[in-house]
């Protein structure tokens, strides 16, 4: 009998410790690393997921997509930046799901500098700017760029909404980019402007900003543009010219010109500010 009453007190003492490991789970946030494999491309992708706070899959949180989402150091930034901005109740809680591009050594591609010095891209300078690689003699660059873009929209969005449970429609999600994940961001908003609702693009890198066909009766989505006073003159002029088209088409763009160059420091800085702003409570 006191072995059977011993047997029920460790079983009864295991289960609840096992709920209280589960409800204390989510006691923290959570940055992570998981990967999808990419028909479009053919070959696994790796992107980072951050959880807020007592995560629930029963609730509805804002996505914010991220590009260039591989260093240790960004990903340290941007948790503590969401961690105190959620926990002060700055921000409405959020998942972050940031996109790595794949830095591989393009071999079969280089370009010169002045001095004559050869640069071998990457192929994430194919997946972000649409360069035109179906020319490419390289199997693995041509159309990468179409590729890289239906792998985005079509696997990793809805994978990761389906991971946690969660029906967004256009207004829900966010993109975040800068440099040539910004040109990738306005490329992307131009060709699938039902997808996301609100662009962060900053120091706008390629794009096709000019080139790209802006249609009247079209809802794009609305851009954040920042960008620095002393960046290559290319980059302010597409910035004017979004400017311009925007205010022709009666779309919502905001835009601004900081004090400084290509400097990720003030697009954290930037980030901080405007995820303030359209994410606040």
């Amino acid at each position: 009998m006191k072995i059977r009453l011993l047997i029920i007190v460790i079983i009864g003492l295991t289960i609840v410790s096992c709920q209280s490991n589960e409800s204390g789970s989510n006691l923290e946030s959570k940055m992570f690393t998981d990967s999808i494999y990419s028909k479009h491309l053919d070959e696994y992708r790796k992107h980072n997921v951050y959880l807020p706070k007592d995560f629930d899959k029963t609730v509805k949180y804002p996505i914010l997509y991220r590009t260039d989402g591989s260093t240790k150091i960004e990903n340290s930034f941007y948790k503590r930046t969401l961690d105190s901005l959620i926990e002060n109740k700055i921000i409405k809680p959020l998942i972050l799901i940031s996109s790595h591009s794949n830095s591989k050594i393009a071999d079969s591609t280089s370009v010169k500098r002045g001095n004559e010095d050869k640069v071998y891209l990457q192929y994430r300078n194919f997946e972000y700017i649409n360069d035109h690689a179906s020319t490419s003699e390289d199997s693995l660059l041509r159309d990468r760029f179409k590729n890289h873009m239906l792998y985005f929209k079509n696997e990793l969005i809805p994978k990761a909404e389906n991971e946690f449970n969660q029906k967004l429609n256009k207004e829900d999600r966010y993109f975040y980019g800068f440099s040539n994940g910004a040109g990738f961001g306005m490329s992307l908003l131009n060709a699938h402007p039902n997808t996301i609702g609100t662009y962060l693009c900053f120091s706008t890198f390629g794009g096709d900003i000019k080139t790209n066909a802006w249609k009247e009766g079209v809802e794009y989505p609305k851009v954040y543009l920042e960008y620095g006073s002393k960046e290559p003159s290319f980059l302010k002029k597409d910035a004017a010219f979004l400017r311009s088209k925007f205010e022709e088409l009666d779309l919502e763009l905001k835009i601004n010109e900081f004090e400084g160059g290509h400097d990720y420091k003030m697009w954290q800085k930037k980030f901080t500010e405007i995820i303030s702003e359209i994410l606040a409570t």
